[in-house]
């Protein structure tokens, strides 16, 4: 009776009907051919169901739907989630359905099983697929963490209270850890301004410390401000800052935002995440949303850049906890080495013209060689160079004859560093090796 199908809704109902008749069940098992234990399964049914419950129930085609095997609460959420926050993609979603109360101990689905429902459910929520960055493929430059940071910042992002902020973030391309973001009202009466290169170093700054170290080099565009004039070869104070800690000042081709894809991404990662009404409401939540979705990133997120495989970069790349080249604020002033910043500076020579006042400018300083040694070389133009031993400016004619010397204006650890020399004094010498990145 092994391989015997199934009884029919005939037999079923003789044994039913023939057990209330008097006949015993081993006798109606017989006559239909079925086993003793079968033709008792179909009595007892029966019994406690009736005939109703002996009829085989009628096959339906069961839920359908991209979500429809997953309980129905996890739709409710995750649509509710996408709503509130349209730029939220599935994974993003995700991080947050894991930490909802009412749906632990339920499977969830995946990212891109998201990704479809809210196509179909919420398609005004979706935006469009955009390609990445040819130049990602490639990969970053750099082959440990902390060895190249890469600083962006986006600008003119308006805020529902009027406020236009601009955000300053820093990223590790070959972590893929989100370093730093910064965001700063930067209103004017007219538009907006750039950031200033002080705020940028507080940017750095406070990524120093929050990483516990310095990486070998900052990558940045060739802003104003970062890089010092747009037509002057002159370093701007950021790089200076920068040399006399000894992280080198790496700077993107012009129009080439290509050079930093990484950063470039984190800024449309980061938008999506805090495009809502309570991220934009002014930049106090502005600033508080950006700390929490850069946790978020860094510890939750499961990341397809940089080889994180769909980690988290810190489970994907623990070895961003280990500083490259330890960093304390409060030992800044010992680890900066002004000797370092004046051997830089003797690198260029520059070309400058006199002014009619017979001034040149440097470094946003002026330096006045006199009318009488102007006109007794007859001079527009002189040449510049710089004395790392004697810390001072010496001005040459374009025949390369030395005219005259100054010391060196505005160029101080005070200056440069911004810290209060008075109060920052180290606990310990600190020896720090240098070397520039990709030299």
């Amino acid at each position: 009776m092994a391989n015997r199908v199934p009884l029919s809704q005939m037999e079923k109902e003789r044994i039913y009907r023939g057990k209330l008749a008097g006949y015993t069940l081993p006798e109606l098992a017989a006559e239909v051919g079925c086993s003793v234990e079968c033709a008792r399964k179909w009595w007892r049914t029966g019994r406690d169901k009736g005939l109703e419950g002996l009829r085989s129930p009628r096959r339906a085609r069961g839920k359908t739907g991209i979500l429809s095997q997953f309980d129905p609460q996890i739709a409710e959420v995750a649509l509710t989630l996408k709503k509130a926050h349209p730029r939220w993609g599935g994974k993003r979603v995700l991080v947050e359905l894991k930490a909802v109360p009412s749906l632990e101990g339920l499977r969830l689905p995946g990212s891109s099983r998201l990704a479809d429902f809210f196509l179909e459910k919420c398609p005004d929520c979706v935006a469009p697929r955009q390609s990445h960055f040819g130049r990602l493929r490639r990969g970053p430059a750099a082959t440990c963490v902390h060895e190249l940071w890469q600083l962006d910042s986006q600008e003119g992002v308006r805020l529902n209270n009027g406020e236009i902020a601009t955000i300053c973030s820093v990223r590790d391309p070959v972590g893929g850890a989100m370093i730093a973001s910064r965001a700063f009202s930067v209103g004017t009466k007219r538009r907006w301004r750039k950031l200033e290169w002080t705020e940028v170093r507080d940017v750095l700054r406070d990524a120093f410390t929050e990483w516990l170290t310095l990486p070998d080099g900052i990558q940045t565009d060739n802003e104003l401000g970062l890089a010092g004039a747009s037509n002057d070869p002159f370093p701007g104070k950021l790089t200076l800052w920068l040399v006399g800690l000894a992280v080198a000042h790496r700077l993107s081709r012009p129009g080439r935002p290509t050079d930093q894809p990484h950063i470039e991404r984190s800024h449309r990662t980061l938008g999506d995440w805090i495009a809502d009404d309570e991220g934009m409401q002014d930049s106090t939540h502005l600033q508080q949303r950006l700390d929490h979705e850069r946790y978020v990133y860094n510890h939750l997120y499961p990341s397809q850049a940089s080889n994180c495989a769909g980690q988290p970069p810190l489970i994907a790349h623990p070895e961003l906890l280990n500083p490259r080249r330890p960093y304390q604020p409060e030992l800044e002033v010992e680890l900066f080495d002004l000797q370092r910043v004046y051997d830089y500076l003797a690198q260029f020579t520059f070309k400058r013209k006199v002014s009619a006042k017979a001034q040149v400018s440097l470094g946003r300083q002026s330096y006045t060689l006199g009318k009488k040694l102007i006109r007794e070389h007859q001079l527009e133009t002189v040449l510049v160079r710089f004395d790392q031993v004697n810390a001072e400016w010496k001005f040459f004619t374009p025949e390369d004859e030395e005219l005259v010397a100054f010391p060196v204006k505005g160029m101080t650890v005070q200056v440069l560093t911004g810290l209060n020399l008075a109060v920052q004094r180290p606990a310990r010498p600190v020896q720090l090796a240098f070397s520039f990145f990709g030299a």
